[in-house]
């Protein structure tokens, strides 16, 4: 019996992790759309946009989505790619919600994805 309840365990857990999965590429996709172009528009309105010269697998995303939600003094005046404190400036209250989403569903997937492990 004891084998029948880990395995009902197990099936919950890997459903919740492919909802976790689902809802950390959801939120990627709409910070990307509707938090991160925005404010590229508005950079290079600025003549200020240069972080479109370099982009590995969706490294740009994260980068925005970190700067907005960090304290921009962390950063310091010459951070890399992009100015934190302008950024900051330039954005939305919509913008550091998307941005804390995103962030807090890919750090709650990758310590679920640990956890899971463990469970195995």
């Amino acid at each position: 019996m004891p084998d029948a309840e880990l395995n009902n365990s197990l099936d919950f857990a890997t459903i919740f992790g492919i909802v976790l999965m689902f809802n950390a590429a959801a939120s990627w996709l709409v910070f990307a759309q509707l938090g991160m172009r925005p404010l590229e528009k508005k950079l290079r309105a600025l003549n200020k946009e240069t972080i479109s010269e370099w982009d590995g697998p969706g490294w740009r995303v994260a980068t925005y989505a970190i700067k907005l939600i960090l304290p921009a003094s962390i950063w310091g005046e010459h951070a890399m790619f992009i100015d934190p404190f302008l950024l900051k400036q330039l954005s939305t209250r919509r913008d550091r919600i998307l941005a804390a989403w995103m962030m807090g569903s890919w750090l709650t997937l990758a310590v679920f994805s640990v956890l899971y492990i463990e469970l195995l």
